[in-house]
């Protein structure tokens, strides 16, 4: 039976030698390597127990590592995203491709929670902004599905707003938009809730940013709802400091234990 401890370098070990790995590729678009590759350090982040994450951050090689586990991330998702997104858009038959998209349980069940957040602590909204909606807008497609109202995608990527459009125009999707813009100038005074998406804001303070600026944007009452993670998880996407949401009223901050891997922070601009 390993130690504690030793579990904590034996997860600190994996997370290094697969980051390595993941940077050493000559690209990170799917392929059978690099869904490996990712999968398996997903899986290590999820299984370790949330008393060891400080541990395992805290480990030299993985601390020394972790803008560049972050990047990597990101980077995949996006070009998993753009894959994904293309062959939808080019299909004959676009639904049953993204019926076979990897993570779509996982986007519906996250979707499904953050409405009922939203639903919950500011009732239902009118219009909608999802600020990072990326090529596969999927979350995007979920929020107008559940709530039944206008929701306007935004992106900085052009590439990924037209992409966006065509894989809703292929499957068929009423109440959406998109439109590219920054997080960074966009106006937001429109809407009465604003998602802000994970990868929007590389690092905390970024985040933290950018959050200043929508809370300029929005109008007093509007709910805002931020993706965010906790633990170990932070090694994939970047938090939230909720200490620095000066201008928003946080509600309410829910972190799946499962393999969702996003936490969700709830909050309300204030007047």
């Amino acid at each position: 039976m390993p130690t504690e401890l030793s579990a904590t370098t034996l997860t600190a070990d994996r997370i290094v030698r697969l980051t390595d790995q993941l940077a050493a590729l000559p690209h990170l678009r799917p392929d059978p390597r690099t869904n490996a590759l990712f999968g398996e350090l997903v899986r290590t982040v999820l299984a370790a127990p949330d008393r060891q994450a400080p541990d395992i951050l805290a480990h030299p090689e993985v601390e020394e590592r972790k803008d560049v586990v972050r990047d990597l991330s990101a980077r995949g998702e996006t070009a998993l995203e753009h894959t994904w997104a293309e062959r939808i858009a080019t299909a004959s038959d676009p639904a049953s491709v993204l019926d076979e998209f990897p993570y779509l349980d996982n986007y519906h069940r996250l979707t499904a929670l953050e409405v009922r957040l939203l639903t919950h602590s500011g009732g239902a909204p009118t219009s909608v902004a999802v600020l990072g909606c990326g090529p596969l807008p999927l979350s995007t497609v979920g929020y107008a599905e559940a709530l039944g109202c206008p929701v306007v995608g935004l992106d900085r990527d052009p590439v990924a707003v037209a992409l966006a459009r065509r894989v809703t125009t292929r499957i068929g999707t009423p109440r959406v938009r998109f439109e590219q813009a920054d997080a960074a100038d966009v106006d937001l005074a429109a809407h009465d809730a604003v998602v802000l998406a994970a990868l929007v804001g590389e690092t905390s303070s970024a985040k933290a940013a950018v959050l200043a600026r929508m809370a300029d944007s929005m109008r007093p009452g509007a709910m805002l709802l931020a993706r965010s993670a906790r633990g170990l998880r932070t090694l994939l996407y970047p938090p939230v400091d909720l200490r620095a949401m000066s201008g928003f009223e946080v509600l309410e901050v829910v972190h799946p234990t499962d393999d969702v891997v996003n936490s969700v922070v709830v909050a309300r601009r204030l007047g």
